[in-house]
């Protein structure tokens, strides 16, 4: 079975699941914080509406290569999670070098100037983020983290979006 988005050339969800859960065990051993970035764009509804499928296909093959850009160290990985929804698996990463990395991909993301007339909050193409960080233990789990990134990115379209909204747990 594949594990790269056939679209988008990067990992998609299956794979994001499995090396999640890799890395799960491997920091419930070592005890160090494993980081989540979940990112949606704005308003991609509207964009495909307004631009078309193509456009569409297009704004996520570039989103997703300036995420992936972001994901520097071999053991950071940018996945296509669903839709326009990816997420970025950071090992070893601490609260504050998660949200700096949400961060740089959301500006990554802004200095592409993809137009996009439809959204609400601005001309170009933008992005959501929720950010969450744990060092995995008998009281949590990878299905948790995610979720909490989840809330993070819930928070971050709730609160004005083109945000990263960060939840520490480590």
């Amino acid at each position: 079975l594949s594990v790269i988005d056939g679209l988008t050339q990067i990992p998609n969800r299956r794979r994001f699941d499995e090396y999640l859960a890799s890395e799960w065990t491997r920091h419930f051993r070592s005890g160090k914080p494993i980081s989540v970035v979940l990112c949606d764009i704005d308003f991609f509804k509207r964009y495909n509406d307004n631009y078309g499928h193509q456009a569409g296909d297009d704004c996520l093959q570039q989103v997703a290569a300036a995420i992936a850009e972001s994901a520097r160290r071999s053991s950071d990985l940018a996945a296509r999670y669903g839709g326009e929804e990816f997420a970025v698996i950071l090992p070893e990463t601490d609260a504050e070098g998660a949200f700096a990395i949400s961060e740089e991909i959301r500006q990554n993301i802004e200095t592409l100037k993809l137009d996009h007339v439809k959204s609400k909050i601005n001309d170009y193409v933008t992005l959501s983020s929720g950010v969450a960080t744990m060092i995995p233990g008998d009281d949590n789990s990878p299905d948790a983290l995610v979720a909490i990134a989840d809330e993070g990115l819930y928070e971050a379209k709730a609160t004005g979006r083109n945000r990263s909204v960060g939840k520490d747990l480590s």
